[in-house]
């Protein structure tokens, strides 16, 4: 079969390789993202798909158990060359994929809806797309969902475009000055005047100090990072102006993380290394020093979305995972009980029929609101999966468990108005109370509570069990 191929295809294949995510392992930053889009848009498969020169590649799915196909009979291959979303409500009336065999095959692709994601320069490298084995159609609330999503997958990958960026400039900054310092110990009179350019308008601070950690030479980058001019700079020991505690000595073996002082007595977080060098008996050290913060805001801030619910800003299930073990850790230690409360929303599948997706979304992000004005500030509140939620309770007395769980129902109850919609739900919870000395896992102990919160249900939902 033909497919189409863009007009910047080479441009396209370049970058794609260049961000090296063909053939890597899974990862939880665009795994979360294919299963809320399953969850959200209600299909049975979900993919994150890079297109390479012959075949579609699958970097996260959900409901296929390939991991790639022909780009031939691939249909992101569209939306990749058209730099558009495409929507196909039914397969089989369309003339472009009727006789394609992902289609004609049995149970085959009938819906299917994709949009590109692209690099910062508009290059479209693949898709977020949906599909289904049933012709259907794809709402304006779904199509806005599947945007956001997308729009988050193209952040993450536009994330890693800079950082790519940052460190080839790094790299290649270092090795130019590594180099011209070569040059210097042999030629160090007849090329002063062109090391002295270069180092000037190095993009990294270039500081020369002499035996003694006084300062030689500080070039404009130097001024810019840290607020002294070369004046005032020029004699001054390193230590009165940026390294109170001197030079790190592992500096010279490898670049070392540190955190610098700054004129106005702010820090500044850099990357530093030097070389020592002697020429006519004469030592000195030069210094290549490198801001890291904008790269550590971008770590912390992948980070931080690693660990965060997309719609409700709740912390999410990875952040689950590494806090209650830690939980458990410290009711061992302060030999203080801990429970879990596993929440499950009432009828919450009846607003996302009557109201739409928008309005359910709406409604819980209003519920993770609610749970977090209701609990202490030692207090975690996890957002599961779809309308299930989680807290942990760390240090209550047990008597007290019951109570606090109905007093969240209640909390939860409270009608809500969206738009001209009054909604009221409720909610079932399953509690698992963990003690000093118990023997179980965090895994355990949270199937404890799910298990708990379905009893709660078949009680007539709105209730409270505790096992």
């Amino acid at each position: 079969m033909s497919y189409p191929i863009p007009s910047d295809e080479k441009a396209r294949l370049e970058a794609l390789y260049e961000l090296k995510l063909l053939d890597t392992p899974s990862e939880p930053v665009f795994d979360r993202i294919t299963r809320l889009a399953a969850r959200l848009l209600s299909v049975p498969g979900v993919t994150i798909t890079l297109i390479d020169a012959k075949r579609q590649w699958f970097k996260s799915r959900v409901g296929l158990d390939v991991l790639e196909t022909p780009r031939d009979i691939a249909f992101c291959a569209y939306p990749v060359a058209e730099s558009a979303p495409l929507v196909v409500e039914d397969a089989c009336l369309d003339s472009r994929f009727a006789q394609n065999p992902l289609v004609a095959k049995p149970n085959g692709v009938r819906f299917y809806a994709g949009i590109p994601l692209k690099t910062t320069k508009g290059l479209v490298l693949g898709t977020l797309c949906t599909i289904d084995t049933k012709p259907r159609k794809l709402s304006k609330s779904d199509f806005s969902t599947l945007q956001d999503l997308a729009d988050i997958v193209t952040e993450e990958i536009q994330l890693r475009e800079r950082l790519n960026r940052e460190k080839k400039q790094k790299e290649a900054s270092q090795e130019a000055l590594i180099k011209l310092h070569h040059s210097l110990e042999q030629q160090i009179e007849q090329r002063t005047h062109e090391l002295k350019l270069v180092i000037e308008t190095a993009y990294d601070a270039y500081v020369s100090v002499d035996a003694n950690d006084c300062v030689l030479d500080w070039n404009l980058a130097a001024t810019t990072m840290f607020g002294w001019s070369r004046e005032q700079a020029l004699g001054k020991p390193i230590s009165q102006l940026i390294l109170p505690d001197g030079l790190p000595c592992e500096a010279e073996k490898g670049p070392v993380t540190h955190l610098a002082h700054r004129s106005d007595g702010s820090r500044l977080p850099v990357e530093i290394r030097f070389k020592s060098l002697s020429f006519h008996s004469r030592q000195w050290r030069s210094l290549f020093i490198h801001d890291i913060s904008e790269r550590q805001q971008l770590e912390r801030l992948r980070d931080q979305q690693a660990r965060e619910d997309v719609l409700t800003k709740l912390a999410n299930r990875r952040a689950l995972d590494e806090r209650l073990p830690d939980a458990m850790a410290r009711v061992r230690r302060s030999q203080k009980p801990l429970a879990v409360l596993f929440m499950d929303l009432d009828s919450f599948k009846q607003v996302n029929d009557n109201y739409g997706h928008a309005v359910g979304d709406e409604l819980l992000r209003e519920i993770a609101k609610r749970l977090t004005a209701s609990a202490r500030e030692t207090d975690f509140v996890v957002r599961w999966a779809g309308d299930e939620f989680v807290l942990l309770l760390e240090g209550v007395a047990l008597d007290a468990i019951k109570p606090i769980a109905q007093k969240l129902i209640h909390t939860i109850e409270q009608p809500l108005l969206i738009g001209k919609a009054v909604l009221t739900v409720s909610t079932s919870i399953g509690v698992a109370v963990y003690t000093p000395g118990a023997d179980e896992t965090a895994q355990e102990l949270l199937k404890r509570a799910d298990v708990a919160m379905y009893e709660a249900k078949r009680a007539g939902k709105a209730q409270v069990c505790i096992s």
